[in-house]
């Protein structure tokens, strides 16, 4: 008895669940569907215009010396210089890659320090204790130059 129950119970819900998919509105379309491929592809608006290759931005200097960006020309500025950005185009160009300056390693240390890290060669490279500990001395040494220039940017934002 307690498995007709059951068997009634969830055959109800299956049905209630799935009269919004084949009743009509009165549009003659089902209340609901499931999602075709033209609705899961993105479309743009119908309203927006065409971009353009060409944008002008303009940049001034305050009086503090800081430089400003903006769609806008500023009022009251007179020194304010108008710049045409190419908007499909990639702003920033890439620095050209310096060829890799030949520095003997100093004994104990994994990697030179202009080149960076280089993984391990060999699976016999493996990490003692003297690599252990320059990486340690190399990381407070960065922390302590981030350190340095945090604080001569906040005593440059404070004048």
């Amino acid at each position: 008895m307690k498995w007709i129950v059951r068997f009634i119970t969830i055959a109800i819900l299956i049905v209630a669940i799935a009269i919004p998919f084949f009743m009509k509105n009165k549009g003659g379309q089902p209340m609901l569907s499931l999602p075709t491929v033209d609705d899961l592809t993105p479309s743009l608006p119908k309203d927006v215009p065409a971009v353009s290759g060409e944008r002008v931005f303009y940049k001034w200097q305050d009086e503090h010396g800081r430089w400003n960006f903006g769609d806008e020309r500023p009022p009251g500025v007179k020194n304010v210089i108008p710049v045409t950005v190419d908007i499909n185009a990639n702003v920033m160009q890439a620095l050209p890659k310096a060829p890799p300056a030949e520095q003997p390693a100093a004994p104990g240390n994994f990697y030179p320090p202009a080149q960076g890290y280089a993984p391990p060669a060999s699976s016999d490279d493996t990490l003692t204790l003297d690599r252990a500990l320059n990486i340690v001395e190399d990381a407070h040494a960065v922390r302590k130059m981030m350190e340095s220039r945090n604080q001569a940017l906040d005593s440059r934002g404070a004048e």
